[in-house]
């Protein structure tokens, strides 16, 4: 079974200035985590929402319970593809590559 660790805890290891926030708000973006909704269970009628990797996502890592919310997962990830996520993750934050020499020739 492969290790897999927390986004937060993963980016601290390799050191990466970049908030669990923000790396998710980039996966969500790349189609690679999925925001789903749950009935809370101290609301009646209320909705709490929390994020899953989709299928194309489980390439990185896995949906692991949350103990303490059952029918609720947390993303983790596969520390030895951790790094090509974050190159990925490097990819989308720089956007396509300027064009704009193009206009100069």
């Amino acid at each position: 079974m492969k290790d897999t660790d927390s986004m937060t805890n993963l980016l601290k290891m390799h050191k990466v200035e970049l908030s669990a926030v923000r790396a998710n708000k980039i996966l969500v973006a790349m189609g690679l985590l999925t925001e789903k909704e749950r009935p809370s269970s101290k609301y009646a009628g209320k909705m709490k929402k929390y994020k899953a990797l989709s299928n194309r996502g489980l390439q990185y890592g896995k949906n692991v319970e949350n103990p303490s919310s059952p029918g609720q997962t947390t993303p983790h990830y596969f520390s030895d593809t951790f790094a090509e996520l974050l190159a990925l993750i490097q990819q989308e934050i720089q956007g396509p590559p300027n064009e704009s020499w193009l206009k100069t020739l």
